[in-house]
């Protein structure tokens, strides 16, 4: 027979028909309560066995005492009380606690990163989820134990909430295109007055970006009827040296002006947060912004981000380039979090 809980057995005791006469007995004052003898707020309670050669009773409890049970159970003593306070200082939940600690194992040292650089690889292509006509390589490195992970860093220095406006880049979102496809990225414009640590953030994308065509050529170079894309590329009559383009994290615009392109999870994974990427004002989570990048609504959203992110997938597909079919292969970046500085965010409805 399954264990039966002790509130179980209260509510059977309280609303079994079993008992309507102890019940009557309840209501005109004549059963007590076990404790304190007091016959007023009566409650119909569980059996009591002591012995196995005792004849079971019910057992009745007035509501008073069984309120300060519960008060009593849930209480804390003054030293239980201090030891919490003092564990849960100790223990710090800040979001820059979490970013160090992650580029501490990808980027942190130039010697580190070239060694994450080194391991990236593909670890499987698969169909997407929403579209089996196009396909995705799943990126790993550090033998499938890491993600590809790279931010601004001030010299040979982990980061605190003071560094970050000095480690940020302005970055707009446009949440609508002119077809009214929702969009998943923000952009940022290259300059040549970038920071010394957004000089050196820039150069290991371009390394990221390097490594992927790498990879992508040599897949190609070696590909067999195995793999899923097999049939796309021979379609295409692609080659490792032809037939296929790469749109990187860093993609040119009109007039050779170069992008960078980081995108978030408008999807949200658990369903409890409004996106699939956080969204962050230093420690603070920014709930409206979140919201408003859910919605399938025109807006436009520029700040300063501190641009810590994660590369996922290359996603695949055909294309039509100057009447050519081709393959386009497409490295996608996405935030870790979307941390704007404070006082930097500006929103609007109307398209500009």
């Amino acid at each position: 027979m399954d264990n039966i809980s002790m509130k179980a057995l209260d509510k059977f005791f309280k609303e079994s028909s079993l008992f309507n006469d102890e019940k009557k007995e309840i209501k005109k004052n004549s059963i007590c309560c076990k404790r304190c003898n007091n016959n007023k707020y009566i409650e119909l309670r569980r059996l009591q066995i002591r012995r196995c050669d005792e004849e079971a009773t019910i057992v009745y409890y007035c509501s008073n005492l069984l309120k300060y049970k519960m008060h009593k159970k849930n209480f804390k003593s003054s030293e239980q009380l201090v030891k919490s306070i003092n564990s849960s200082n100790k223990s710090s939940t800040s979001r820059m606690d979490y970013y160090n600690r992650i580029l501490s194992s990808s980027c942190s040292t130039d010697m580190i990163f070239q060694r994450m650089i080194s391991t990236i690889n593909f670890k499987e292509v698969v169909p997407l989820p929403k579209n089996n006509s196009m396909f995705r390589f799943v990126i790993k490195c550090f033998n499938n134990t890491n993600n590809v992970i790279l931010g601004p860093l001030k010299i040979s220095s982990g980061i605190t909430l003071t560094d970050l406006p000095s480690l940020s880049i302005p970055m707009s979102h446009y949440h609508l295109n002119k077809n009214n496809f929702v969009q998943d990225n923000f952009i940022h414009r290259i300059s040549e007055n970038e920071t010394e640590p957004m000089k050196k953030f820039i150069e290991r994308l371009r390394f990221i970006d390097s490594r992927m065509q790498m990879l992508i050529s040599d897949y190609i170079r070696h590909i067999d009827e195995s793999s899923p894309i097999y049939y796309m590329l021979k379609k295409n009559n692609v080659k490792f040296n032809q037939n296929w383009i790469f749109t990187g994290i860093i993609n040119k615009g009109n007039n050779n002006t170069e992008y960078i392109n980081i995108r978030y999870f408008k999807d949200s994974f658990k369903g409890k947060k409004k996106i699939g990427t956080n969204v962050y004002c230093g420690d603070d989570y920014l709930d409206e912004m979140a919201d408003l990048l859910s919605r399938d609504t025109f807006c436009y959203i520029n700040g300063n981000i501190y641009p810590l992110i994660k590369v996922n997938y290359i996603i695949i597909n055909e294309r039509i380039v100057n009447n050519i079919p081709m393959v386009n292969f497409t490295c996608k970046a996405y935030f870790v979090d979307i941390n704007f500085i404070p006082n930097s965010i500006h929103c609007s409805t109307k398209r500009i």
